[in-house]
């Protein structure tokens, strides 16, 4: 498992914070490893998931990962 560090623009509440968990764990061979508003540490398969692809599914619903 490797680990990506994110900072994510537009997590302004509980709610969003929610939302990027269930996008993530959604992804096979994904993981949080810690969520709060604005960032999130995520652990990962590589030989399952890229970090682009685990980046853009975040970025559909509307957030910008930085």
């Amino acid at each position: 498992m490797k680990t990506l560090d994110l900072k994510i623009d537009g997590m302004g509440s509980a709610h969003c914070v929610g939302v990027v968990n269930n996008i993530v764990t959604k992804q096979d061979g994904a993981a949080i490893e810690t969520i709060e508003i604005g960032k999130a540490t995520v652990r990962y398969d590589p030989e399952k998931v890229s970090p682009e692809t685990i980046v853009q599914e975040i970025e559909k619903m509307g957030y910008k990962v930085v």
